[in-house]
């Protein structure tokens, strides 16, 4: 196969991996929580309960900050977690006041390797305060996290979204995977070359 051939079909291959990474969203709602304010055995808020609530709610042992994924506040934008930087979030408003919203994973950065991983959506001081998802099987850390209609139909507003896990495992991102396959092939073509000289 020709060199042109095969930087065409290895170009390709990396943009359609890229495209397939972020193609697809995990939508949280209300209605699909594990816990909210009517099934728990809370109260949990009106201030912050991660991660103890966390705990309590899906049996894990985080201590302090030190499993917090990402976080953003609404007021001021605030990120904190170990991929801060890693994810943009994007908020959807409802009479000026966040019901939901985009978190989009940063291309060309670390991501989030879910073995544990469990998100909070918090309220300030509005029932149910929290709404919790166990997220672990079903989010890659590439795809978008979509959030949708929470405290839409009254008072109430998004305080912050968080996540948490046990563990996070960088992997290598398709594009890198990508211009190392580039590099090798063209190293190929160079040794084939001066061996046919």
């Amino acid at each position: 196969m020709e060199l042109s051939k095969l930087l065409k079909t290895a170009f390709v291959t990396t943009a359609f991996m890229m495209a397939s990474a972020a193609s697809h969203a995990l939508i949280l709602e209300p209605g699909n929580a594990d816990y909210d304010g009517n099934n728990v055995a809370g109260p949990y808020g009106p201030s912050n309960c991660e991660p103890d609530c966390i705990n309590d709610l899906f049996g894990t042992s985080f201590v302090g900050n030190d499993a917090l994924l990402y976080k953003n506040d609404y007021d001021g934008g605030v990120e904190e977690g170990s991929f801060t930087g890693s994810y943009n979030m994007s908020w959807s408003l409802d009479d000026g006041e966040p019901s939901g919203g985009t978190l989009s994973w940063v291309v060309d950065t670390d991501y989030i390797v879910c073995g544990e991983c469990y998100v909070a959506v918090k309220d300030g001081n509005i029932d149910p305060r929290y709404y919790f998802y166990d997220i672990s099987a079903l989010w890659n850390g590439q795809e978008d996290l979509v959030f949708s209609n929470f405290w839409s139909n009254g008072p109430g507003a998004i305080s912050h979204i968080s996540i948490w896990g046990a563990s996070a495992v960088e992997v290598p991102e398709p594009g890198t995977i990508g211009l190392l396959g580039l590099g090798l092939l063209g190293l190929a073509y160079s040794r084939k070359r001066k061996a046919n000289q």
